[in-house]
């Protein structure tokens, strides 16, 4: 396999840092295994991942390729952290989230952690986003741990695929979408303060869990979706949060509707292992502070159908593969202005049952990443029948520790005020 990024990885690889690599810590419960374990078992199922043994280099002219490293060992890869006990585990996430990859190689890591609590350790994946898209990050794990073994076949690349999975009236309307997108990106209604990139020392990750049931439940009452349930108690946690600002950028959130960045996929059935970036994203806007909830839940739940049903996904499969490489890059470097919108806020799942050598595990907790010129992200993760939430922020943001928290205390008051 050698080939050429798609624009949307030749963007991402342009940011360097720590903040644009992703990932997820799965606990396992049960005894620690030894490390050579772990990278055993990681060369093991590498035939069916071959993204993880191929590196991004320049290629003849300016554009990058993806190109395999031959006699690639994932030991290389694979390390161990361990934690004095008690460790609490937004510390743990913190850590590995200011983790280096290492330079001019396969981006991503692994490490196996312990000794933060008994009974348990866990597993960490990371890559950066311009080789993996949460999807594609996500079917990593799947392969791996998955309890069915590696997926029959091996993984496709990012080649050639059909352009068109939309209708004619689909294609048209995403279109339209995608200029919308872009004109708000160019000429926001409001503009939000660019953060500077931040340090590694500087990132911060704050993390909450909570049942599946709790956020169906309250998107149920109000004939929305998880995600909408998601966004809502955000809606809140972000009320709460800002309003000890008075003087900093809190203010802000306080006093304008928060526009929200969101990542849509544009895979297709069966794409669930191509490798790179497919994804589109759209703004939603959180609803005014101080909208009744019965208000507030409906009318942000109108915006995501629309953002579904606007045909963005299908558009934008079909740009991508049509416009030129130059365009789509200028293209997809407008839609993520800073200026447009303060926040990246995702969400994705995965399988129920995961495992490592019969440990199974108990809990997945995401790291997300930090767009350029954001402080701030939130990503939430399904797995089974819980839920786990994490924020990734820049540490200059005040009072940003206190999210996750928030969150949880969000969900607590919209699930009794419903």
């Amino acid at each position: 396999m050698n080939h050429r990024l798609n624009p949307i990885d030749e963007v991402f690889l342009s940011i360097t840092g720590e903040a644009l690599t992703h990932g997820q810590f799965l606990r396992f419960s049960g005894k620690p295994p030894p490390l050579k374990e772990l990278r055993d078992h990681v060369a093991e199922r590498l035939p069916a991942l071959p993204g993880l043994t191929h590196r991004m280099t320049p290629a003849r002219g300016r554009r990058p390729r993806r190109e395999p490293v031959f006699g690639f060992d994932p030991a290389s890869h694979v390390g161990e952290r361990t934690f004095p006990a008690e460790t609490p585990l937004d510390t743990v996430l913190t850590a590995l989230a200011r983790e280096p990859l290492l330079d001019s190689a396969p981006l991503w890591s692994m490490h196996l952690v312990h000794g933060y609590a008994g009974g348990e350790f866990a597993i960490c994946y990371r890559v950066h986003h311009s080789a993996e898209d949460g999807m594609g990050a996500a079917h990593i794990v799947t392969t791996l741990f998955g309890d069915g073994g590696p997926p029959d076949g091996t993984r496709r690349p990012a080649g050639p695929r059909p352009l068109i999975s939309g209708s004619a009236r689909e294609l048209a309307r995403g279109t339209v979408s995608v200029g919308t997108g872009l004109a708000r990106a160019l000429l926001p209604a409001r503009s939000w303060p660019r953060a500077p990139e931040p340090r590694p020392e500087r990132l911060g990750v704050a993390s909450a869990g909570a049942a599946w049931n709790e956020l169906r439940e309250l998107s149920r009452r109000f004939g929305g979706t998880l995600n909408d349930a998601f966004l809502m108690t955000l809606w809140q946690a972000l009320a709460d949060w800002s309003a000890d600002g008075d003087r900093d950028v809190r203010s802000l959130f306080r006093t304008a509707p928060v526009p929200v960045r969101m990542p849509l996929s544009t895979r297709l059935p069966g794409e669930e292992g191509l490798l790179g970036n497919h994804l589109t994203t759209a703004v939603v806007t959180l609803p005014v502070r101080g909208t009744p909830l019965d208000i507030a839940f409906p009318q942000l739940a109108e915006r995501t159908r629309r953002m579904r049903a606007h045909g963005l996904r299908p558009a934008s499969r079909a740009l991508v593969g049509i416009l030129p490489s130059p365009v789509t890059r200028w293209t997809v470097r407008r839609l993520l202005n800073p200026h447009a919108s303060p926040l990246y806020a995702s969400n994705f799942s995965l399988p129920a049952a995961l495992s490592f050598r019969g440990a199974p595990a108990i809990d997945a907790t995401p790291l997300g990443v930090l767009l350029p010129g954001n402080a701030l992200s939130v990503t939430l993760l399904s797995y089974g029948q819980q839920v786990r939430v994490g924020f990734l922020y820049d540490r200059a943001l005040p009072g940003a520790e206190r999210l996750a928290g928030l969150w949880r205390e969000a969900l607590d008051t919209l699930s009794v005020t419903a």
